[in-house]
């Protein structure tokens, strides 16, 4: 008997510690609002045991595989193919089984995209337009590593446009060595003399004291969108919220983004893409938001 067509895809999440990562639930509903017959679980794996688990995974026919810090950057050498995104990141957080090949990427690009897109001030919109040369086009200024600005760009060619970055502390120097790209900053200074205003700020740290005074004396859209990335202490931040406060930011909680980034892991592993609604309600509900 064949029983090629009665096997359930599986994906496991591999990560140390996996204690309380929401993957296996959320994915498992994602799975069952979208009929989609496929099976989620998760291991802890040894940090001297990764090769071995990874390689069981392959061995046993498993779909698909989500994986966790520490193992994103060491699954690299193990997988046939990785995607742009993947190599600018130096990480993988999701693989698959395509045909005989294992297939790794990295979904951090594509979920900031699909986060702050809706709320982006679009181009062509006509009260631009009337008055385009009053007006400094829209932009999102990114206050990070360039990589991050690059996998924004792989993810949606349209957004890349509008992208421009300004590397922060130790970034800069290290990769002082690369050419410049023409939507990378020297200084901030220089983001006010290209006649730029910032429609969507995305922060990898929360930014010092003195950073954030010069971040607010840019110029800034009317309601402008705010994601930071990383956390920090409790008084920095604090003092970060009251200052995107008075600039009538929007602020993108967190929870948004692993919303649309568990959404694109989603589509990765099964081609169908579940409701963000759903994706949100679910990590709400495990996490105890």
């Amino acid at each position: 008997m064949n029983l090629t067509h009665v096997l359930q895809p599986y994906v496991c999440c591999l990560g140390n510690p996996v204690a309380g990562n929401p993957t296996q639930f959320v994915m498992y509903r994602a799975a069952r609002a979208c009929g989609a017959d496929w099976r989620f679980f998760t291991a802890q794996v040894e940090l001297d045991q990764f090769e071995v688990a990874f390689r069981g995974v392959q061995a046993l026919g498993l779909r698909g595989m989500a994986l966790l810090e520490p193992f994103q950057a060491q699954s690299m050498e193990l997988l046939d193919s990785v995607t742009e995104s993947a190599l600018c990141m130096g990480g993988v957080n999701v693989a698959r089984l395509d045909g005989k090949s294992w297939l790794g990427d990295n979904t951090l690009g594509i979920a900031i995209a699909n986060c702050i897109a809706p709320l982006l001030e679009s181009i062509a919109d006509p009260k631009i337009s009337e008055n385009a040369s009053d007006v400094p086009p829209p932009a999102i200024l990114i206050l990070g590593k360039r990589k991050l600005a690059e996998v924004i760009r792989f993810a949606n060619p349209e957004l890349a446009k509008r992208i421009v970055v300004f590397e922060t502390g130790e970034t800069s120097q290290s990769d002082s060595a690369v050419p410049r790209e023409p939507w990378e900053l020297d200084s901030l200074e220089e983001f006010t003399q290209r006649d730029l205003r910032i429609d969507c700020l995305i922060c990898e740290e929360t930014p010092s004291t003195v950073l954030s005074r010069q971040i607010v004396s840019l110029p800034w859209k009317e309601s402008p969108s705010c994601l930071v990335l990383a956390n920090s202490s409790d008084k920095q931040w604090r003092a970060w919220r009251e200052t995107l406060r008075n600039q009538n930011a929007i602020q993108i909680e967190s929870v948004e983004l692993m919303s649309h980034q568990s959404a694109a892991d989603f589509y990765f592993w099964t081609g169908v893409m579940p409701s963000i609604d759903l994706i949100r309600d679910s990590l709400e509900e495990y996490m105890q938001w």
